[in-house]
């Protein structure tokens, strides 16, 4: 039986793409001054979509010599060729990575040039990748092989930086020390919102996987940058039954949750109720008390900051810090190893930020260095 087209394309780009990080792997490289900078700028930020678009590019252009990102960026079938081959290289040698990071910063574009970089933050970063994209067009094959092979251990080394910050963990089930760490992680490291919303996500699962409820709790495992449209459930995290009855819709955030985060969070209720035939008119906003909007009719309570009412959904704000505070203290003892597990689990993953990572690390040698 033939193989197909996309079968095909996997494997030439992974043999590909396997033989340029045995290479980085053995020091089989050379940083050209000419690109070393900007190669540099691209670890720079927590958004590795730069990186992701420039590895993109570089090998859509080592299997195509006429390829030219400057001008059309998508001839190049980016999602594909990200999303299935590099992807899996990336994860075959855990390297951090992300969904589709390339995607996320393309996102309406042509060509990935002045014009683009003009439209992305941080400037200077998108700048560099310019810069190479313009390096990559006139280098010779040899020349952007090696180029691969350097950032492909430019990579590798981001591996060894994350592996190096991941801790043993002691079980705990102190209530105040619990909260102590969730408090300082969503404080210190919010990471675009993907700390609180995974932090209050666990919670809530290691809370009903103990105590067996029957209740799922879905939407905190997506990145908090995913709409809720794109991943058609109508809020940040969700509490279900079995059958996949929505029972609760919670929206988590550090944030202002203002006019415009309600009609976009409105507008995904209504969508996700057309499409399943059902009816929600709440939603529990998890957030800090400087996130409520100016005009929310406030209670007297600490925990619950007040509610709002647009159209005909009725939003209830919480705050974060209060509920957490008492949902440790409730939770049984069961449920609060667990969840510290699960968040060790989570903050060890590969592809969690850098930061997160050196902050929980501080948090554990704290506690070791507090019993000797």
């Amino acid at each position: 039986m033939k193989r197909n087209k996309k079968e095909e394309r996997f494997n030439e780009v992974t043999q590909l793409l396997r033989g340029i990080v045995n290479k980085a792997r053995n020091d089989q490289l050379a940083f050209d001054s000419v690109f070393s900078s900007d190669l540099d700028l691209l670890f720079t930020t927590s958004n590795w979509g730069f990186r992701e678009i420039t590895l993109v590019i570089a090998v859509a252009r080592l299997l195509n010599r006429d390829y030219k990102a400057s001008e059309a960026f998508y001839n190049c079938n980016p999602r594909p060729l990200f999303e299935q081959p590099i992807r899996h290289i990336l994860s075959e040698n855990n390297i951090p990575h992300r969904k589709s990071g390339p995607l996320n910063v393309a996102k309406a574009t042509v060509g990935i040039n002045d014009e683009w970089a003009g439209q992305r933050r941080p400037a200077n970063v998108a700048a560099a990748v310019v810069r190479l994209v313009k390096w990559i067009e006139n280098a010779q094959h040899e020349e952007l092989e090696n180029f691969t092979v350097c950032l492909l251990a430019r990579l590798l080394n981001e591996s060894k930086k994350a592996e190096a910050l991941n801790v043993n963990i002691e079980p705990q089930t102190d209530p105040n020390f619990l909260y102590m760490i969730c408090n300082r992680l969503i404080k210190e490291v919010p990471d675009a919102g993907n700390t609180p919303q995974r932090i209050f996500g666990l919670l809530l699962h290691s809370y009903h996987e103990i105590l067996n409820t029957g209740i799922k709790v879905t939407g905190y495992k997506d990145r908090a940058s995913t709409t809720s449209t794109t991943s058609k459930k109508p809020g940040d995290v969700n509490e279900e039954t079995r059958e996949g009855l929505i029972l609760k819709v919670y929206e988590v955030t550090v944030k202002p949750f203002d006019q415009q985060r309600i009609i976009e969070s409105s507008e995904a209720l209504k969508a996700y109720d057309e499409m399943h035939n059902t009816y929600t008119n709440e939603v529990i906003v998890i957030c800090r008390k400087c996130d409520i909007p100016s005009e929310l009719s406030i209670t007297a309570l600490n925990g619950v900051l007040g509610k709002y009412i647009y159209q005909d959904i009725i939003y209830y704000f919480v705050d974060i810090f209060e509920w957490m505070h008492l949902h440790l203290v409730t939770m049984p003892n069961e449920s609060k190893l667990f969840f510290y597990k699960e968040i060790n689990d989570y903050i060890s993953d590969v592809n969690t930020s850098m930061k997160v990572k050196s902050l929980w690390k501080e948090l554990n040698s704290d506690i070791h260095h507090e019993k000797v």
